[in-house]
């Protein structure tokens, strides 16, 4: 009897314990996602307002947002990117025409679409699908992450828009529509046309009416799981900026963030803990974009916590892709859609997350402003020098004091071989303006100039060859502990560009390839290292590339895996024959299934595993849609970039060689076999990178410095000072 009261009690006290638990769960309210746009704004801008500014201290994460679209960017580009997780195409914002549900639009849409309409409704939404399906490359989806959200029962509301007038007619800009709309460009409810009100003291006469917006705001937020919010008034502000004076753009500034302030306090009070909140600017002002700041804003609110927003995208804290901000709506509901190129966000705590991104934005902002100045110069100082030496050695009989003349001469062509480590190295110095920048690289070139002067001063190979390996080591290095220095680097990618935000870049995709081979060719010219050693370099430089942890380059990958195999081979006195040829193909082929295999075993997410994913899931279009941007891609920088200039030269100096002086390329060849081989190989690296990367010119061009620079060095020592001296 008295085990069975004790027991009895036991089981009482469990059953009271667990009641709490069970009530709380019950009572406990499903999150929602409240989006609200602030257009046109920057960082700065946001902390102006002051609820933002006193939350942002506290709480809150931050990321700055690559507003790339698909061929061009625009903010209904960036919008639409947003909406369908995956850069997309909107040739004309005039048919972004979002309206309320009334009988006449409704009747229209339902013939133009077969559908039955919602409460908000897009009568063009078949003209916005066919430009981004006839004009885009990516394959985007158009209302994505809306039409996921509606698959899975969630209601989601439409609020505002970035209305205009002019010549007195009202123009339609509503461009949170489509990120809110799902494939057929309706929304389940919500209020566009009805939310502003004449003021003839605000820019184009018109504002939100905040009044209408917090009480529709309440209504919406309480009958529908996600809100999406416009906030015009930023937006027109910007539009209308070049018809006011500082005084009054100041003044009307002020009460739009002042009316701001009050909305947002009311949504903050309004939410609870489970909610989310996201604040975005979608694009940059037309000041901030002209000076090149072109990362918005985006703060997530969610539960406590304050910091730094990171994704796959990006592998960097606190930049992220507009492509990232649909997938992590998504996944506050437990939501995905295999369709979607974005990434859900990691949320990075860090207290001083303000200052740090602002700090990396301004490196960024800075290098982005001197990047083309500064590659200009060298590849002009590369393809001049070239030319000259060229030049020079066809009229060498006619110039006098010739030999001084081209003392000078090669050491303006070795300077070049430097520059590409230079560029890698100088963030060390972590430089943030355009003069610090450009004094860092100025410091580093002559450091290392130095050096190789100091270590190698009567040997112009070995130290071409010391400055290459090194490239080659500290490039890997590089690579293994994250890529700060490739992702800091003057002459590789760029955040603000978008085309690649970590990794190998194309730029630096050729200098691995050739500086390699001609660094190892080197060695082995002076018998420095066996050759098998060649072979277990090469193996660690091409994994490092390629793993999708790391280089994560697929067209790194392959070009390096045929051009290492076949200086291999060479060196080894392998005879080349179509069966082995063809054995070089298929060897890439191996090594890019091998990696993407890895990438999407471990869950990586790198460029290689998208690919792949979007190959299962859309079929052979995918690859056709990659392949066509990379041509595409090639044919405008081989009418734009001044990379271009580097292969012509290089293809003509080659071209002169093969015939003059007579036998010039066997001589070279007799003299310095394995340096030859090294050539030839790195040749072959070029075409290859020509036909598999989608700025293979970029790449085939830094390869061939390390071609040319060594070419023209040996033959002006063999013919102009037609001694041993390398």
């Amino acid at each position: 009897m008295r085990k069975k009261l004790i027991s009895f009690l036991l089981l009482m006290m469990i059953c009271i314990g667990l009641v709490p638990n069970y009530s709380f769960a019950a009572d406990k309210k499903e999150g929602k996602v409240i989006y609200i746009s602030i257009n046109r704004t920057n960082l700065d801008n946001l902390q102006e307002i002051p609820v933002l500014n006193e939350k942002l201290k506290t709480s809150g994460y931050i990321g700055l947002m690559n507003v790339k679209g698909d061929q061009g960017n625009s903010d209904e580009r960036s919008y639409a990117s947003i909406g369908a997780a995956c850069r997309s195409n909107i040739a004309n914002e005039n048919v972004i025409s979002f309206s309320n549900l009334n009988d006449k639009n409704g009747q229209i849409f339902k013939s133009v679409t077969g559908v039955e309409p919602k409460e908000i409704n897009n009568i063009n939404i078949n003209k916005i699908i066919n430009v981004n399906t006839d004009k885009g490359t990516f394959g985007s989806t158009l209302g994505l992450i809306g039409q996921t959200l509606s698959d899975n029962n969630k209601t989601v509301a439409l609020l505002g828009n970035s209305d205009i007038v002019e010549d007195n007619q009202l123009v339609k800009i509503r461009n949170a529509g489509l990120i809110a709309m799902d494939n057929m460009g309706r929304v389940d409810r919500g209020n566009v046309d009805d939310i502003n009100v004449e003021d003839l003291t605000m820019p184009y006469g018109i504002r939100t009416d905040y009044s209408k917006l917090v009480k529709e705001t309440k209504t919406n937020y309480s009958s529908s799981d996600a809100l999406f919010v416009e906030l015009g008034d930023t937006y027109r502000l910007d539009k209308y900026k070049s018809n006011l004076n500082t005084t009054t753009y100041n003044k009307m500034k002020n009460r739009i963030y002042g009316n701001i302030n009050t909305y947002l306090e009311e949504v903050f009070n309004m939410t609870n803990e489970n909610d989310t909140i996201y604040i975005v600017s979608e694009y940059p002002s037309k000041l901030d974009y002209n000076n090149r700041k072109r990362l918005c804003p985006v703060i997530k609110f969610s539960k406590e916590g304050k910091g730094l927003l990171r994704s796959a995208t990006t592998r960097r804290d606190g930049i992220i892709g507009n492509l990232d901000v649909g997938v992590d709506i998504l996944s506050e509901f437990n939501l995905s859609n295999e369709l979607a190129l974005g990434r859900v966000f990691t949320l990075v705590d860090r207290d001083d997350n303000i200052s740090f991104i602002s700090d990396e934005y301004e490196k960024m902002v800075s290098i982005n402003n001197i990047r083309s100045t500064v590659v200009n110069t060298f590849v002009g100082i590369v393809s001049t020098s070239w030319v000259i030496a060229m030049l020079a050695l066809l009229i060498k009989d006619k110039l006098p004091h010739k030999e001084k003349v081209f003392i000078v001469l090669k050491e303006l062509i070795k300077l070049a071989i430097i520059m590409p480590l230079t560029f890698l190295v100088a963030p060390i110095f972590n430089f943030k303006t355009q003069v610090g920048l450009t004094t860092g690289v100025v410091i580093t070139t002559a450091i290392l100039y130095i050096s190789g002067r100091l270590l190698f001063k009567n040997n112009d190979l070995k130290q071409m060859a010391y400055y290459s390996i090194l490239t080659v080591a500290i490039t890997v290095i590089d690579i293994v502990l994250g890529t700060y220095l490739m992702k800091n680097s003057i002459m590789s990618y760029d955040a603000i560009v978008g085309a690649r935000y970590y990794g190998v870049g194309n730029e630096y995709q050729g200098v691995i390839i050739a500086s390699a081979i001609f660094g190892l060719s080197v060695l082995l010219n002076y018998k420095k290292i066996p050759k098998w050693l060649t072979v277990i370099v090469a193996i660690i430089t091409l994994i490092t590339t390629a793993f999708p942890s790391m280089g994560a380059n697929v067209g790194a990958s392959i070009s390096e895996c045929i051009a290492y195999l076949l200086f291999i081979m060479l060196i080894f006195d392998v005879k080349l024959d179509f069966k082995k040829i063809v054995l070089l193909g298929l060897s890439a082929v191996v090594l890019v299934s091998v990696f993407a295999g890895l990438d999407l075993m471990l869950g990586l997410e790198s460029h290689l595993g998208g690919f792949v994913k979007q190959i299962l899931q859309t079929g052979p279009q995918a690859i056709f849609n990659t392949f066509g941007r990379k041509i595409s891609m090639n044919l405008k920088l081989a009418k734009s970039s001044v990379w271009v200039n580097i292969l012509l030269v290089g293809i003509a100096v080659i071209g002169i060689f093969i015939f003059r002086p007579s036998k010039h390329m066997k001589h070279i060849s007799n003299k310095y076999p394995m340096i030859f081989k090294g050539f030839i190989a790195s040749m072959v690296g070029c075409l290859i990178t020509l036909l598999v990367n989608d700025s293979g010119i970029v790449a085939a061009a830094t390869a061939s410095i390390y071609i040319l620079i060594p070419i023209l060095v040996i033959s002006i020592n063999m013919i102009i000072f037609k001694s041993e001296r390398e």
